[in-house]
């Protein structure tokens, strides 16, 4: 059902009072529906219309790896999503899926809350978030966009993914009390793989 907005929205969206939407309705420059307390209410397409608006929505491709010498997965991943939305704008990130400070992740987010986005193509759903993932599909959906997972199976195993989420929970905390190539760094780092590993 197509949304529809009070006369007073509608103005606030047009540039201009709630009076002059009412006279355009009595002129029928705009076709505003009636509710049946009979208020007005003004579709969306008619705002679209009156702003010389074409929706063009774009699909998205979204793809992340946690470091560097993941880049191949990376690569990978972008493979297979252009395989399934060829013409898929990629976005795509090195940085763990704790850290929401991702550069084209804002950037993806920024298309959808504007309404450019019609669908975005994940191979799993960690890849776009380690946490958080409904919260995004929420998001997206009361903008209009769809995410798709490529892939209906975990990328890692339950356990594994304990451990990356482990270290990468590690990595931030240590890196911003020592800082990220710090020795106390890698030492704690060290000693979280040595424990993780033996489990």
């Amino acid at each position: 059902m197509e949304r529809s907005y009070s006369p007073k929205k509608a103005g606030e969206m047009l540039g201009v009072t709630t009076h002059t939407i009412q006279v355009w309705d009595r002129q029928g420059r705009i076709k505003c529906l009636r509710l049946p307390t009979g208020r007005r209410r003004v579709p969306e397409s008619e705002i679209r219309r009156l702003m010389n608006i074409v929706e063009q929505r774009k699909e998205a491709a979204y793809a992340r790896v946690s470091s560097h010498d993941q880049r191949s997965d990376l690569d990978s991943q972008v493979k297979v999503l252009k395989a399934r939305a060829p013409e898929a704008e990629v976005y795509s990130d090195i940085r763990s899926g704790l850290n929401f400070k991702r550069k084209d992740l804002l950037r993806l987010l920024d298309d959808v809350l504007s309404r450019k986005v019609s669908k975005i193509y994940v191979t799993y759903e960690d890849r776009l978030a380690r946490f958080g993932f409904d919260l995004l599909s929420w998001v997206c959906a009361k903008h209009g966009t769809e995410i798709v997972v490529v892939n209906s199976r975990e990328a890692t195993s339950p356990q594994e993914e304990l451990v990356q989420d482990l270290i990468a929970i590690t990595t931030s905390f240590s890196a911003k009390l020592y800082g990220l190539r710090s020795h106390k760094t890698r030492k704690l780092l060290q000693s979280v793989r040595e424990v993780t590993s033996s489990q």
